[in-house]
């Protein structure tokens, strides 16, 4: 019993420091109209999964084109990008998985996004772009007025380790529960109320 709760412990500590020496890359992007997250893996026993939705919010284009890039440690692309479309309300399901993944394709789930590479073992961090030139400059257009942020989108995401059926949650910065507060949240008395000056 003691033997089982050291290795679990050991590997999650290994996991985490991992985590920590990857993202340094993912924390170079600015998160003004980008989300990233700094982790992400793919092996003959794992894939990430991610959801991104679409919550309707007002001011937001009821149409909004994202960009979906899985960046290997060493900076380079694990297959190839996918690129979406959310309308008001629905949520698109991306993975990132191994070639020839038997469970987990595009045959099995057809409506989900893909992006496949080697099955080796391979990590990094995820780019979130917007397809829109400039998300920030609000559209009255007819498909629907407002903003096509996809920092306004809702994403989240686990990396699944089939072998247990086990895994853990990732983190997204720069999307609409992004832990950071905007300038304008600012006041006198500091973030969130707490604090002087």
């Amino acid at each position: 019993m003691k033997i089982k709760l050291f290795t679990r412990f050991s590997q999650a500590t290994a996991l985490i420091i991992l985590i920590a020496v990857c993202a340094g890359n993912a924390f170079a992007i600015e998160n003004k109209s980008r989300v990233v997250s700094p982790y992400w893996q793919s092996d003959s026993t794992s894939y990430t999964f991610i959801a991104v939705t679409h919550p309707s919010l007002s001011g937001m284009r009821s149409q909004i084109g994202v960009t979906v890039n899985a960046i290997q440690k060493d900076l380079t692309a694990f297959g190839t990008a996918t690129s979406f479309t959310l309308t008001a309300g629905s949520t698109k399901r991306v993975f990132i998985v191994r070639t020839n993944q038997t469970s987990v394709n595009p045959t099995s789930i057809s409506t989900a996004a893909f992006i496949s590479g080697t099955t080796n073992f391979q990590h990094g961090h995820i780019l979130f772009d917007p397809v829109a030139t400039n998300p920030e400059d609000r559209t009255n257009e007819n498909v629907g007025a407002g903003f096509q942020d996809i920092t306004m989108l809702s994403y989240w995401g686990a990396v699944v380790i089939e072998t247990n059926t086990t895994g853990f949650a990732m983190e997204f910065i720069g999307d609409a529960h992004d832990s950071a507060t905007t300038i304008g949240n600012v006041t006198n008395k500091g973030v969130s109320g707490v604090g002087a000056p």
